[in-house]
C-alpha cells in the first residue's frame, strides 16, 4: 500500500490540488460584481424596437407586474373603506348559452348563477366612490366533476386588466375517504380521496401564486361593469366582492397588540400533529408518502409506513392542505412543523400559512422553509429572529399551508421577458443569415440589427439582476439552481464581445433559451415535505429536528440487510408459489402497479375467483420477459409490453393467439380497428392495446384572433396549413411538425400521417417487401420532407416553450404535449386549444387524418397452464370499468400529468377531459390506424430517418433517396424471414437476385459520382 501511494504521489497530490480547489470554487462562487463591471447600462433603450411589429407578446395583455408598477409610478395608491357585495343573480347582463340562474345548494344562496360551458358568462356593474386600487373575490360551488379546478377570467370595462386575469383558478376540496389499507406483508396504503362538495371563498389571486397578495384592479371612480366568464369546469356563483386593499398588521404590530390585550404565554404543551392526517386538501394527489428517517413518525423498521405528507407532489401554486388542532388552554403558543426541503438546491420555498382562514400577521403570507440535505425545524419564521407567538383560543382550530411562489415570481418575469427578446433576436438574425448560416462569412450582423451590441448588454444586466434578487432571496451562494442564469449571463457578454461569433453560435443561443424557460418551469415547483406540525408552549424545547448520523447509518444498514431477504418485485399481498395463483408481470411505475393490484384485489379475484401475484418490472426492459421466456420462467401475462415487442414473441410461437378465444371478436371491438393492427401476426392475433399515443393539432387561440384568424380557418388539410406557414412567418412566427434528429426511431411516426394519407403503404406482399417506392408513398415522402425543405419550417424545436411564447402558435404534436399543456402552462388555461390533426381531402370530400402512435400492450404466454384464467383477466384489465377506475385513480394519486390515454374507446370518453378535448381526440381516433409490425421492420425505422436527412440536410433527390433504402430495407426483410424460415428459395436464385442488387448498387454509386464530377469508381 505504501509503495502505491509513493508511485502515485505526484497523481494524489494533483487530486488532492484539484479537488480542493473545486470545494473551495463551489463555496466562494457567487454574484460576482467583477463580471459586469464594465458593461454599460443602456436605460431607455427598446431591446424590442427592431420587430416590435413581429414580437407575438404585443398581441397579448401585459403582466400584472408591469400593469401594477407603470400604475404606481403615476401615482395610483389603494383605497381605504370600501366593501360591496354583489349577489349572482343581480346581473346586468347574461349569455344566452352557457350560464343560467339554478337553485343553490344549501349553505350558500337560495339561487345562483351557474357558468356550465364554454361561451357562458355573467356580467355585473359597479359603482366605486375613489379612483384607486381594489381587490375582489367570490364565493362559488364547483360542481362535482373532473376534478380539475374551476377556472374563470375576469375583465373590466370589456377588457382584461392584465395577462393574468384571463386565468382564476377556483380550486376543489378533497378527503380520505376511509382509513389507510394494509397488505399482508403488513405494508401501508394510501386511502381513496374523495370530493367535498361545498361553498367556498377565494380571492381573486394569481394562478401560479407569484403574487403574495390578491390582485389590485384599478378601477377610477364612477360605474364600471365586470364580466366573469367559463373557462373551465362548471360551478355557481354565489356572491362577487369588490373591496378596498386588506391591510394584514405585522407581527411586530400584532405582537404589541397582545401585550396590550393582556394575553400569556401558556405553559406546558406540546401537541403534535401528524402532517399525513391532513383533513382537507386542493388536489388528491396530495397524499401520505413513506419516509425512512428514524425520527420520522411512525416508524417502523420492516414495513412501509406512510408517514409524512405532500414532497414532490406539494409544489405547485395554490395546493393547499389542511390540518386540525385541539388546543387545551387560550393564550400564546409558538407554532412550527419538522419539514424536509432537499429538492430545490440551495434555494427556499415558500408557504401561506392560515389560522382559521385568516393569516395571522403580514409575515405569514409567505414563510420560507429553507434548503437542506436533511430534516429540520421550523418555527414559521428566520432562525436570526425571535420565535414567533400565536393567540390562540381554546378547543378546534384548521391550519392551512398553501404553496406560495411569492418573490420569485417577479424574478422568473424577468428571465422569461429576457427569454423572449433572445428568441426575438434569434429570428433577427436567422432573417439575415439564413436558417444554415456560413460560420465564416462576415454577415455584419451589427450593421443590419440595429443596437445589437448594447441590448446582448442589456439582457446579460437582466440576467445579472436576476441572480442578484436570487440571492437577496435566500438563495445560498453556489446553489446549482442559480447556475443556469450564470451560463444565460456569460454567452450574452461574450456574444456582446464577439458579435460576429453569433451566427456559428445560434444553435446554443438557441439551447440557452429552452434551458431558461425549463429553469422558471422547474424553480416555480415549490416542493415540501412535512412530517408533523408543532403548537407548543413556549417553555417547551422543540423537537430535535433528525436523528444523529450513526441512527441513521443503522437503519440504512439494517435496510440493506433486509433486501437480501425481502421480495421487492412482488406487489401488494403476496400468495404462496404452491397455490394457484395466476403471475402478472407489469413493466410500469410501482405507483402504477401499486393502484392496479388494489384494483384486482377489490374487484377482479372476488367478482372471478382467481388469484394474482403481481410483480414489477423495469419499462422498456424486454429482455426481461425474453430471457424469462428462453428459460421457461415467464409469467402468464405481462402488462404495459411496448407496441414493437409482441411480434417477437409471436414469431418465436410464445405467445397465445388471442383470436382462439370465442368471445376475442367482442373484446377487440374495445379499440379502435387500426390499433390492433401491430399485433397481428400469420393470421393471428396476439396482444391487446392498453393505451396509446396520438398526433393532433395544437394552436394558440389568442394568437390565432390577433392574425385575424377564425376557428373555421384553423387548417383542415395540408394545403391549407401551407398556406397558412407564409403568414405566420411573415410576422416572425413558425408552425410546427415534430422532427426528432437525434432519436431516429420517431422518424417513421412522422412520417406514417403522410403515408396512410396518401393511401400508402409500409409493405407489400404480406410484409415481404418495402411499399415505400410506390407513388403513394413517393409523394408521401415529397410533403414531408417538403415542409422543412419548401416552407423552411425549423427542423428542431422546443415546440412547448415556443408555444407558450408564442414563436410557435399552432403545430402537430403527441399527447405528451397535450399533457404538458395542461400541467405546465397554467398561464394558458383557455387560450389554446385542440382539434384533429390536418389530413388530405378524399375524392368523397372527407378528410383523411390517418395517424397512429405505438403504445404499450398486453399479452399472455404460450407457456402458462392458466390461459383461460389469463384470458379473463386480460379481458377485465382492457374493459371500460377497469380502465375507467384505473385512469381516475391514477389522476387522483400523481394529477394530470399521469392521465391515462386508454385505447378503449368507452373508457376514454368517461376519464375527466374537457367535453371539446374529447371531441377532438374521438375525432382523430375515426382515422386512428398503427403501422405494421414485421420481421427486420427495424430497418425501416432506420431508412426512414436516413431518407430524410438525405434528402432535407443534403439534398438529394427524392426518388433516389427512396430507393436507396428500398432496396437495404428488402435485404433485411428477406434476410429475417429466412432466419426464421418463413422465405425458401435454393441457392441459384439467391445469388441471382443478389448480383442484381450489387449492380444496381454500384451505378447508384457512380451515379452520385458522376453528379458530384468526380471520376469512374475505383
Amino acid at each position: 500500500m505504501i509503495g502505491m501511494v509513493k508511485r502515485y504521489k505526484v497523481s494524489l497530490a494533483v487530486i488532492l490540488l484539484l479537488a480542493v480547489g473545486v470545494y473551495v470554487w463551489n463555496d466562494n462562487r457567487g454574484f460576482d460584481d467583477s463580471a459586469m463591471a464594465a458593461v454599460p447600462r443602456h436605460e431607455g433603450l427598446d431591446d424590442r424596437s427592431i420587430l416590435l411589429s413581429e414580437d407575438t407578446s404585443s398581441l397579448l395583455e401585459p403582466s400584472y407586474y408591469k400593469v401594477l408598477s407603470a400604475l404606481q409610478a403615476e401615482g395610483a395608491l389603494d383605497t381605504e373603506g370600501f366593501e360591496a357585495r354583489i349577489r349572482s343573480v343581480d346581473y346586468a347582463a347574461l349569455s344566452s348559452e352557457g350560464a343560467e340562474v339554478q337553485t343553490a345548494p344549501t349553505g350558500g344562496p337560495q339561487q345562483a348563477v351557474a357558468l356550465s360551458e364554454e361561451g357562458g358568462w355573467v356580467e355585473y356593474e359597479l359603482e366605486v366612490p375613489a379612483s384607486g386600487f381594489y381587490q375582489m373575490g367570490m364565493t362559488y360551488y364547483a360542481f362535482p366533476g373532473k376534478r380539475a379546478d374551476v377556472v374563470r377570467s375576469v375583465m373590466i370595462d370589456g377588457a382584461y386588466p392584465f395577462f393574468q386575469a384571463k386565468k382564476l383558478d377556483f380550486g376543489r376540496m378533497w378527503q380520505e375517504s376511509g382509513e389507510p389499507w394494509y397488505d399482508n406483508q403488513n405494508n401501508e396504503y394510501n386511502p381513496p380521496r374523495s370530493e367535498v362538495s361545498d361553498w367556498q371563498y377565494r380571492d381573486f389571486v394569481d394562478a401560479g401564486a407569484k403574487v403574495e397578495e390578491p390582485f389590485r384592479f384599478y378601477l377610477e371612480q364612477g360605474s364600471h361593469t365586470m364580466r366573469i366568464v367559463y373557462v373551465r369546469e362548471p360551478a355557481l356563483i354565489g356572491e362577487l366582492r369588490v373591496f378596498s386593499p386588506r391591510r394584514v398588521e405585522s407581527y411586530e404590530t400584532v405582537r404589541q397588540s397582545y401585550e396590550a390585550a393582556g394575553y400569556r404565554p401558556t405553559s406546558g404543551h406540546l401537541i403534535k400533529v401528524q402532517a399525513e392526517e391532513a383533513v382537507l386538501r386542493s388536489d388528491p394527489t396530495l397524499k401520505r408518502i413513506e419516509d425512512r428517517e428514524p425520527d420520522t413518525e411512525p416508524f417502523l423498521p420492516d414495513s412501509v409506513v406512510l408517514n409524512a405528507f405532500g414532497g414532490l407532489s406539494w409544489r405547485d401554486g395554490g395546493q393547499w392542505a389542511e390540518w386540525e388542532v385541539e388546543v387545551p388552554e387560550s393564550g400564546l403558543y409558538e407554532l412550527g412543523a419538522r419539514y424536509g426541503q432537499w429538492f430545490l438546491n440551495g434555494i427556499p420555498v415558500q408557504r401561506r400559512i392560515t389560522i382559521d382562514g385568516e393569516p395571522p400577521f403580514r409575515e405569514m403570507n409567505a414563510v420560507s422553509f429553507p434548503y437542506k440535505a436533511e430534516w429540520q425545524i421550523s418555527a414559521f419564521g428566520p432562525e436570526e429572529e425571535e420565535t414567533r407567538l400565536f393567540y390562540l383560543e381554546q378547543g378546534s382550530h384548521r391550519i392551512r399551508m398553501e404553496v406560495q411562489v411569492g418573490a420569485l415570481g417577479e424574478i422568473l418575469e424577468r428571465v422569461t421577458d429576457t427569454t423572449q427578446r433572445m428568441s426575438l433576436l434569434t429570428r433577427e438574425v436567422i432573417r439575415v443569415t439564413g436558417t444554415n448560416p456560413d460560420p465564416n462569412a462576415d454577415w455584419r450582423l451589427e450593421r443590419n440589427i440595429p443596437n445589437l451590441v448594447p441590448r446582448l448588454q442589456n439582457m446579460a444586466w437582466e440576467m445579472d439582476d436576476a441572480i442578484r434578487q436570487l440571492y437577496d432571496f435566500g438563495v445560498k451562494q453556489g446553489s446549482s439552481e442559480a447556475s443556469t442564469l450564470y451560463e444565460a449571463r456569460d454567452v450574452l457578454l461574450s456574444l456582446a464581445d464577439d458579435p460576429a461569433a453569433i451566427p456559428a453560435r445560434l444553435t446554443q443561443f438557441s439551447e440557452l433559451q429552452s434551458a431558461l424557460g425549463l429553469w422558471a418551469n422547474g424553480l416555480s415547483r415549490q416542493s415540501l415535505l412535512l412530517d408533523y406540525l408543532i403548537v407548543k408552549s413556549p417553555d417547551q424545547p422543540w423537537p430535535r429536528p433528525a436523528a444523529p448520523w450513526y441512527e441513521r447509518l443503522g437503519t440504512s444498514v439494517a435496510d440493506v440487510a433486509r433486501s437480501f431477504t425481502k421480495e421487492y418485485g412482488g406487489v401488494g399481498t403476496v400468495y404462496e408459489e404452491d397455490e394457484e395463483v395466476l403471475d402478472v408481470w407489469i413493466a410500469r411505475g410501482r405507483d402504477w402497479v401499486e393502484i392496479i393490484k388494489q384494483m384486482i384485489d377489490e374487484d377482479f379475484t372476488p367478482e372471478t375467483g382467481i388469484r394474482v401475484n403481481v410483480n414489477v418490472i423495469p419499462a422498456q426492459q424486454m429482455q426481461l420477459l425474453m430471457l424469462a421466456n428462453t428459460s421457461g420462467l415467464a409469467p402468464d401475462v405481462a402488462l404495459g409490453v411496448e407496441g414493437e415487442v409482441p411480434i417477437d414473441f409471436a414469431v418465436r410461437n410464445a405467445l397465445v393467439d388471442l383470436a382462439s378465444f370465442d368471445d376475442y371478436d367482442e373484446v377487440a371491438a374495445r379499440f379502435r380497428p387500426g390499433a390492433l393492427i401491430p399485433y397481428q401476426y400469420n393470421g393471428g392475433h396476439f396482444a391487446l392495446p392498453e393505451n396509446q399515443n396520438f398526433y393532433m393539432l395544437f394552436y394558440r387561440k389568442d394568437i390565432m384572433e390577433e392574425l385575424g384568424l377564425t376557428e373555421a380557418d384553423i387548417p383542415d388539410t395540408w394545403q391549407e396549413a401551407m398556406d397558412l406557414i407564409p403568414l405566420l412567418q411573415q410576422n416572425g412566427m413558425d408552425f410546427f411538425y415534430p422532427h426528432a434528429p437525434n432519436a431516429p426511431a420517431m422518424a417513421i411516426n412522422e412520417f406514417a400521417p403522410f403515408l396512410f394519407q396518401n393511401g400508402g403503404e409500409f409493405y407489400s406482399e404480406n410484409g415481404q417487401r418495402s411499399a415505400l417506392d410506390s407513388p403513394e408513398a413517393l409523394e408521401a415522402i415529397r410533403m414531408w420532407t417538403g415542409l422543412f425543405t419548401n416552407y423552411r419550417i425549423a427542423k428542431q424545436a422546443d415546440f412547448y416553450n415556443r408555444f407558450r411564447s408564442g414563436e410557435m402558435p399552432i403545430g402537430v404534436a403527441d399527447y405528451s404535449t397535450y399533457i404538458l399543456l395542461s400541467t405546465a402552462a397554467p398561464e394558458l388555461t383557455g387560450w389554446w386549444a385542440m382539434k384533429p390533426m390536418p389530413g388530405i381531402e378524399q375524392a368523397d370530400g372527407r378528410i383523411n387524418r390517418s395517424t397512429g402512435g405505438l403504445a404499450q400492450t398486453g399479452m399472455i404466454f404460450r407457456s402458462s397452464d392458466r390461459q383461460e384464467e389469463a384470458w379473463e383477466f386480460l379481458k377485465w384489465w382492457t374493459g371500460a370499468d377497469a380502465q375507467e377506475r384505473f385512469g381516475s385513480e391514477l389522476e387522483a394519486l400523481l394529477g394530470v400529468e399521469a392521465r391515462w390515454n386508454t385505447a378503449n374507446v368507452e373508457a376514454l370518453e368517461r376519464l375527466p377531459w374537457q367535453q371539446s378535448d374529447i371531441d377532438a381526440i374521438l375525432e382523430q381516433w375515426e382515422w386512428f390506424r398503427e403501422r405494421e409490425v414485421v420481421l427486420g421492420g427495424y430497418f425501416t425505422t432506420r431508412h426512414v430517418a436516413n431518407m430524410w436527412n438525405e434528402i432535407v440536410l443534403n439534398g438529394r433527390i427524392h426518388r433516389e433517396a427512396v430507393e436507396a433504402g428500398v432496396r437495404e430495407i428488402n435485404k433485411e426483410l428477406r434476410k429475417k424471414r429466412e432466419e426464421f424460415g418463413l422465405d425458401r428459395e435454393d441457392r441459384e436464385e439467391r445469388q441471382v437476385r443478389q448480383d442484381r442488387e450489387d449492380r444496381q448498387d454500384r451505378q447508384d454509386r457512380q451515379g452520385r459520382l458522376d453528379a458530384a464530377g468526380g471520376g469512374e469508381e475505383p
